[in-house]
């Protein structure tokens, strides 16, 4: 069965699981960083990395949002969406 994915619900990604999956991940990536032999564990440092963190994860939810804008008015449009083919089991 073949599905076209027509428009996809704006509000439904930024209410979902999604930005919380980003910020895990925006976080450990800041977490790395503590690991730099030639960084100095301070209260500040790691509150910037928290703070690196919230604006990566912020940053990435913008981006999303806008391409999810550019996706659901060229569908609009009449180009085609997404085709997904999916199988009965």
């Amino acid at each position: 069965m073949r599905v076209e994915i027509k428009k996809i619900g704006i509000s439904n990604v930024i209410f979902s699981a999604f930005p919380v999956a980003v910020f895990v991940v925006m976080l450990v990536t800041a977490l790395v960083e503590l690991f730099n032999p030639d960084g100095a564990i301070s209260l500040d440092y790691i509150m910037s990395l928290v703070m690196r963190a919230i604006q990566g994860t912020l940053l990435t939810l913008v981006s999303v949002v806008f391409f999810l804008l550019a996706y659901n008015i060229l569908c609009a449009v009449g180009i085609r969406g997404v085709r997904v083919e999916l199988e009965d089991k």
